[in-house]
């Protein structure tokens, strides 16, 4: 099995760790509880298979999200949806969302989360599912154009992205694999735009365009 290729060193697991006190610190002033949490969220991101939706993906989102905070309406509520939009991750499935939705619901809940940024966690995590931004807040936006700003990385790191979700689909053969995948880098690259908010598309989008025709050039026909 290939090593992993996005993973987080002690220094990583206490940002992310002061990170998850942080935000729960609104909520629950209960040491245990947070501390349990953040050790049950780690393990599910740490589960076998896990080459690039781990623990580094939601510390990469809240890196970027963070200087992007006074634009958030909503700033704990976008969190939480990061450390719970991949909690629930098999490839194998198809309701990957849904699921991750309803832990956070049932884990904020226990937290003493109010109902309503509840329900926005849920919602937030439901985009993710074909990241389609028609009709959604700007703190959707942002959340989703983060959540893809992966694709406008360099073009080192792009390469080292797609060989990580070649990793987590290695049960699919190889020609269904290339098909599949290109289908999905097609209907970005038909979009008239890739990041919907202007601070994301500023950054990331000429880069992605380029990183995803590269990357469909690669898989044949």
């Amino acid at each position: 099995m290939s090593a992993i290729l996005f993973a987080v060193d002690e220094t990583d697991l206490a940002f992310l760790k002061s990170q998850w006190d942080d935000l729960l610190s609104f909520y629950s002033p209960d040491k245990s509880i947070k501390d349990n949490w953040f050790h049950i969220l780690k393990e599910k991101y740490s589960e076998k298979g896990r080459f690039y939706h781990n623990l580094s993906h939601v510390k990469t989102l809240l890196n970027l999200l963070e200087p992007l905070k006074d634009k958030i309406q909503d700033h704990n509520a976008v969190r939480f949806s990061i450390w719970f939009h991949d909690a629930v991750y098999n490839t194998k499935r198809n309701d990957n969302e849904e699921e991750s939705a309803r832990l956070a619901s049932e884990v904020l809940g226990k937290l003493h989360v109010n109902t309503e940024t509840i329900k926005f966690v849920g919602d937030l995590i439901l985009t993710t599912k074909g990241h389609r931004s028609n009709n959604l807040s700007e703190d959707a936006k942002l959340f989703l154009d983060a959540d893809l700003a992966i694709l406008g990385m360099s073009e080192e790191i792009y390469i080292k992205y797609s060989k990580a979700i070649r990793e987590e689909y290695s049960w699919v053969p190889e020609l269904v694999y290339r098909r599949s995948r290109k289908r999905i880098l097609e209907s970005f690259i038909a979009r008239e735009r890739i990041y919907v908010t202007d601070e994301m598309k500023e950054r990331f989008e000429e880069q992605a365009r380029i990183n995803i025709t590269g990357e469909i050039k690669s898989l044949g026909t």
